[in-house]
């Protein structure tokens, strides 16, 4: 296979770094292709906008710049490929400038956000994807939903789905091998942001006020609920301390689709709650995930 050269355009966030993105699918990709021997170089379309503006804000001129810089980048590189996660500033007229100096080029998007249009973000996700169809070879979704894909002419363009991969070298705790573990469960969500639990949109305290009732002997963990947030190592340190975690998306119900909690706690060993509504017992065995079609 010919090592190729990659050109990966995502939020690679390197200010007030979270664990939700150095955990997260970009860090992965990279990691995936150089040990296939693929040399993969990043641009943060992001944080050049924000070098390029007053007070980091999106302006038409930052916006030009960035676009001006990410042009320029790849046609010193001359990439065999470009990967696009998220990287919302780089406009159609850029990609297809690239294309022009650089015929053999392939270019790829992927998204891990919601594309449900009933969801907050799922009509922004649609709108951000939509608008680069024509101008990018595939298009990678973490959602298998095909009712989901008609929002992207899939008889035009080639839409998949990709999951939220696991990776040994980022998920690398063994909470099965901790004997005593310190929480029950662990549950991480924001309080006041509604979130699709079993058939009923709840808010993050609803939930965990629900368990800690029904369960009361247990020993739970809820960050930013009642627990301080955790961000950083401490996110996936807090994995190997929990017996279990419950994985809820903002929509459960929309085939193969999670947010990538799912994969952090079940690559870090723990037994995960997931929804049977997304599906996702078409790919795993009752013994293998604890399943629940209801609240109770």
């Amino acid at each position: 296979m010919k090592n190729l050269k990659i050109v990966h355009c995502a939020y690679f966030k390197t200010i007030y770094i979270r664990g939700c993105f150095w955990t997260g699918m970009a860090y992965k990709l990279n990691n995936g292709l150089t040990r296939l021997g693929h040399n993969v170089v990043t641009f943060n379309d992001r944080d050049v906008n924000r070098a390029m503006s007053w007070f980091g804000a999106k302006t038409p001129f930052s916006i030009r710049k960035t676009n001006e810089c990410f042009l320029k980048y790849c046609l010193d590189i001359v990439p065999d490929a470009i990967i696009l996660g998220h990287a919302d500033i780089i406009s159609v007229d850029t990609l297809l400038k690239i294309r022009e100096k650089i015929p053999h080029i392939k270019i790829i998007q992927w998204n891990v956000d919601c594309i449900n249009p009933y969801a907050e973000m799922g009509k922004h996700n649609i709108l951000n994807i939509a608008s680069k169809l024509n101008a990018v070879d595939f298009t990678l979704i973490t959602t298998a939903d095909k009712k989901l894909y008609e929002r992207f002419e899939p008889q035009k363009h080639i839409i998949g789905f990709i999951p939220n991969p696991v990776d040994k070298s980022i998920e690398n705790v063994r909470a099965f091998e901790n004997p005593h573990p310190e929480y029950d469960l662990l549950f991480a969500a924001s309080p006041i942001k509604l979130r699709e639990f079993a058939d009923k949109m709840c808010y993050g305290k609803e939930i965990a006020d629900f368990l800690k009732k029904k369960a009361p002997l247990n020993k739970f963990f809820f960050p930013k609920i009642y627990d301080p947030a955790i961000n950083g190592a401490t996110y996936l340190d807090t994995f190997e301390k929990s017996a279990s975690v419950l994985n809820l998306s903002v929509i459960n119900h929309d085939y193969l689709y999670s947010s990538d909690r799912m994969a952090h706690a079940m690559g870090c060993g723990c037994l995960t709650y997931v929804d049977r509504h997304t599906g996702f017992n078409d790919l795993f065995g009752e013994d293998e995930a604890a399943f629940f079609n209801s609240t109770d």
